[in-house]
């Protein structure tokens, strides 16, 4: 009997033992396929922003925001490829010969060269010293992460300039309009960012952008966002329109751009960043748009379009063959130009500049890089065509500005002097430069340097 019941506990011992075992191993089978469901749900919760993303993110948006306001200032420079400073090549016979006026990444200052790179004008104007209590911002960032992002000279030496900062979103932080002693005229206290253009009128076309916060119908992308409009002001500096982008493509033939706008772009759905005019002088050059209608880009769609200011609608819009886009200019030959950052597969660097027909998009001109001669801005950049037929290019994150003929020749090379101390191979960006003829300015310089910087 002892015997018999010896075994049965035997028996249920194992039992239990393998119990136990297959016990085990179904709650780690639970286990695992909570968490594998767990995953895949957080995996798509993120992209088909499900329920808690929206907690999570704002929450982590909030965080990240907070931590990029308290995190030690990084110093705008970037690595460039190219190694030489000041002027680099200049032939005098081919080159547009004037005064070149441009912004750097390293202060809020504006500087008119000549052509051998000697400083012959500047202009500083700290934001604290235009506003003590900005009402566009609450919490400012302190001057030295403060630059001038684009200026518009007038000829009498009074400056446009824009604030922008790397320390804030939306990063937009005002324009104002100073004399040549860089005393304060006016200011616009928006959040003013990119471009500013003044028609042949005086008018002062600008790009301002703002937090919404309430979800905007007809688009994917669900706030917060960032809202970028057109505005228009008077020489004075008084706003006289405001223009959603959204709005003026929603009311258009255009409104198929909405659904474009996704979700992923942190927010900056449009990044508009380009302002152009088209004047009388070159409007019967443009058949298919009218005189004061407004050529803007939209970097994060590649997209270009014209606006009518009146009208309250866009007009014409395309996308073409570049990617992140910049500074989409009007020429006098009907063609227009544009910087490429992006889009341009090529050994010499991802970056060109394009001439094309905006009728049948063919590519009539272009500028490349090459092996020897790397040509890449990843952002910012511009362009401008000069009346000798070469063109001056900005090559903003390698801090290069350079001028090239219709054959492509590099005839005049400036590289920026405005370096990293501490690594002489990181430079400044140069946010946007314009060359002007010597006649075109009627106010005494104030030479601060003799030598080239």
């Amino acid at each position: 009997m002892r015997e018999d019941l010896s075994l049965i506990q035997t028996i249920n011992i194992q039992y239990m033992k393998k119990a136990t075992i297959v016990q085990r191993l179904f709650i780690a089978a639970l286990l695992a396929s909570i968490v594998f469901l767990g995953v895949v749900y957080g995996m798509a919760a993120h992209k088909l922003q499900l329920w808690p993303y929206w907690l999570f993110r704002d929450s982590y948006m909030s965080a990240k925001a907070l931590y990029s306001r308290i995190k030690p200032f990084e110093p705008p420079y970037f690595r460039t490829h190219h190694k030489n400073i000041g002027i680099s090549r200049y032939n005098k016979e081919k080159a547009y010969n004037g005064l070149t006026l441009f912004t750097s990444s390293h202060a809020q200052k504006a500087f008119l060269i000549s052509m051998e790179g000697q400083i012959m004008h500047e202009w500083h104007l700290p934001f604290s010293k235009v506003w003590s209590n900005p009402p566009q911002t609450q919490f400012p960032a302190s001057d030295d992460q403060i630059r001038f992002r684009k200026a518009h000279l007038y000829p009498n030496g009074d400056l446009l300039a824009i604030y922008t900062t790397t320390r804030d979103t939306p990063w937009g932080y005002g324009l104002v309009k100073m004399d040549k002693g860089s005393k304060t005229i006016w200011k616009y206290a928006e959040r003013v960012h990119h471009d500013v253009e003044v028609g042949s009128d005086g008018k002062i076309y600008t790009l301002i952008h703002e937090i919404v916060t309430d979800k905007i119908p007809g688009i994917n992308a669900k706030p917060p966002m960032i809202e970028d409009s057109l505005v228009v002001l008077s020489p004075n500096g008084q706003e006289l329109k405001k223009l959603s982008i959204t709005e003026v493509f929603r009311h258009s033939d255009f409104s198929g751009v909405l659904k474009l706008l996704e979700p992923d772009q942190k927010g900056d759905v449009w990044h508009t960043n380009s302002v152009e005019v088209l004047d009388e002088q070159l409007a019967d050059r443009f058949t298919f748009l009218e005189k004061g209608q407004v050529l803007v880009s939209m970097r994060n769609i590649d997209i270009i379009a014209a606006v009518d200011i009146d009208k309250e609608r866009v007009v014409w819009a395309i996308r073409g063959p570049w990617h992140r886009q910049h500074d989409p200019d009007f020429l006098p030959n009907g063609n227009m130009l544009i910087f490429d950052n992006r889009g341009y597969y090529n050994k010499g660097g991802l970056s060109r500049v394009i001439e094309f027909n905006p009728t049948t998009m063919e590519i009539i001109w272009q500028y490349t890089g090459n092996e020897k001669d790397i040509f890449y801005s990843w952002a910012k950049s511009s362009q401008q065509r000069l009346s000798n037929g070469n063109t001056l290019i900005t090559e903003s994150n390698a801090g290069r500005i350079f001028e090239v003929t219709r054959d492509k020749e590099v005839v005049w090379e400036f590289m920026s002097p405005f370096r990293n101390p501490d690594d002489n191979e990181f430079v400044a960006p140069i946010f946007w430069a314009q060359r002007f003829r010597l006649d075109f300015l009627n106010f005494e310089f104030s030479t601060l340097n003799q030598n080239s910087p």
